[in-house]
């Protein structure tokens, strides 16, 4: 999945804007037909259940409303409307200036979050790889959009996860691996799970299933290479050999979604694995990035995301279920990072 948030404007006038063209100019009308007309032909394409879809009844009806806009970038957010119609609810719409998502997602309620959990997410915590107690390696992986990002650009990405872990895995004697993704709102889970390579080894990681549920795509890494069928998507340069037994718990909460449950998924099945923690949000589909007309971008469902037995799960249930138990400030008196060592601890 590819794949959340901003950059400069565009500034559409009311009646008309100039576009890339030096020598062409179109009504803010026509370049709302020009988009949507796009992005309906991208939607039954490529949407996962666009053969539930009445798309003839549908275009004209989503087309009407957005053409009462004043201004283009007014006129996307009839894209909520349209997300919402057709039960999109892990669709996105990026422009320059916002984003629009479906209003069908979970709503999370104050009362899910402890302070710690709210705290750490309002200020925003950045990847991090340490050690703790001297004994276990920590890394925290947030959501990484990178949706602008070249292939050069997300393979840096990997790159600076999978140093980190093998910078900590030469200078100390790790028993095991915690990996905290409890902040991972999602983003790009190719880069993620390349980066991870040292823990994951050689082998399929998940697969993504069309509507029928037949194998569509099957996702890989080898060599820190990680292909999308044969296709090469995200490659590491490995500097040691992977460890795919050393003991790994992965941490999943009520935030964690999208690409962080496909790194999940991508240990699922793996030897010498648990997820502890709460259940995740549940976007367990797979989307797909699309070039639309002025500056924007749709993340468009395309797939079931599965672990490698094929089994398709809307949520990411841990082994072990702890529930308002973080503490980011000290990760010694948090429950998950306990039961995590606990685990570690079985498995010498």
């Amino acid at each position: 999945m590819k794949s959340i948030f901003v950059g400069t404007t565009i500034c559409f006038l009311l009646f008309s804007l100039n576009t890339h063209s030096q020598d062409k100019y179109v009504t803010v009308k026509d370049s709302i037909n020009t988009f949507y007309n796009k992005l309906f032909e991208e939607l039954e394409e490529n949407y996962l259940h666009t053969k539930d879809i009445d798309w003839l009844g549908l275009k004209p009806y989503i087309k009407k409303k957005a053409l009462k806009s004043k201004s283009f970038e007014e006129s996307l957010k009839i894209t909520v409307k349209l997300f919402d119609t057709i039960r999109g609810n892990h669709l996105l719409l990026f422009s320059e200036k916002d984003w629009y998502k479906s209003t069908l997602g979970k709503q999370l309620s104050q009362e899910q979050f402890n302070q710690s959990l709210a705290d750490a997410y309002e200020n925003g915590k950045s990847f991090e790889a340490k050690v703790i107690e001297k004994e276990y390696g920590y890394v925290f992986i947030p959501g990484m959009l990178l949706k602008d990002a070249t292939r050069e650009e997300l393979d840096k990405a990997a790159q600076e996860i999978y140093d980190a872990i093998t910078k900590i895995d030469q200078s100390h004697n790790i028993k095991g691996w915690i990996i905290d993704l409890r902040l991972n709102i999602g983003g790009n889970s190719n880069v993620m799970l390349a980066g991870l390579y040292h823990l994951l080894g050689n082998g399929t990681t998940h697969l993504s299933l069309d509507v029928d549920k037949n194998v569509k795509i099957l996702t890989s890494i080898y060599n820190g290479t990680l292909y999308k069928n044969h296709k090469i998507n995200t490659a590491i340069k490995p500097n040691q050999k992977p460890k795919p037994q050393v003991p790994v718990a992965l941490i999943s909460g009520i935030m964690t979604n999208s690409a962080g449950e496909f790194v999940v998924l991508g240990f699922r099945g793996r030897k010498n694995t648990i997820v502890i923690g709460e259940e995740s949000y549940g976007s367990t589909t797979a989307n797909d990035l699309y070039e639309l007309p002025y500056d924007t971008k749709a993340a468009i469902t395309e797939s079931y995301g599965t672990d490698r037995s094929a089994k398709f799960t809307k949520t990411i249930i841990p082994d072990i279920e702890v529930v308002k138990q973080h503490n980011f400030e000290n990760l010694a008196k948090d429950k998950n990072i306990i039961m995590a060592i606990k685990f570690i601890n079985s498995k010498q």
